[in-house]
Order: structure tokens, then sequence, then C-alpha cells
């Protein structure tokens, strides 16, 4: 004789956070991204051209601003000989 099923409160469950609900969001949407790219090969390449510049653009920033932060100055040198300079101005509280 078989048994019926266990309540669903006997069950373990998923235990839905946030973490794992914008997961499935992500998952989703790269889906649908994923199909878009084959449909469209040419602004899918530039899609993911600008994609990646941004990442680039984004941990160069914050590499940027972690070592103003700990050096207390900047130095730049955009156009060989020339030297821009950026340094954090000291309280005198």
């Amino acid at each position: 004789m078989q048994q019926p099923p266990s309540a669903p409160r006997d069950r373990p469950g998923l235990n839905p956070t946030w973490r794992r609900i914008a997961a499935s969001y992500a998952l989703l949407l790269a889906f649908f991204a994923l199909l878009w790219a084959i449909s469209q090969p040419l602004a899918g390449l530039g899609a993911l051209a600008a994609l990646a510049g941004l990442v680039v653009g984004a941990r160069r920033a914050a590499r940027l601003r972690r070592c103003f932060y700990t050096c207390d100055a900047l130095t730049l040198k955009p156009f060989g000989s020339v030297r821009i300079t950026i340094s954090r101005v000291e309280n005198s509280n």
C-alpha cells in the first residue's frame, strides 16, 4: 500500500533569502540576454564589449580610489612630461 506524500510543512524548504532571489532573477535575465545575443549577434558583441569596458573601468576606478585613500596623493602623467598631482587637504581643526 502506498503512503500519501508528506505535508509541505514537514519537508525541508528552500529557505529563500534575498541573495537567492536576486540570483534567480539575474539568471533569468542572463537567459533572455543570451537569447537576444543569439538572435542579434552584432549587437550582442557590442553589448558584451561595452559590459567588459564597464567592468574594467569600475575595477580601475576602485583601485585608484583605494590608492588615493592609502597614499594621500595621486600623480597622473596623461601627456608624457606633464604631471598632475592630486592630494588631500589636511584639516587644521
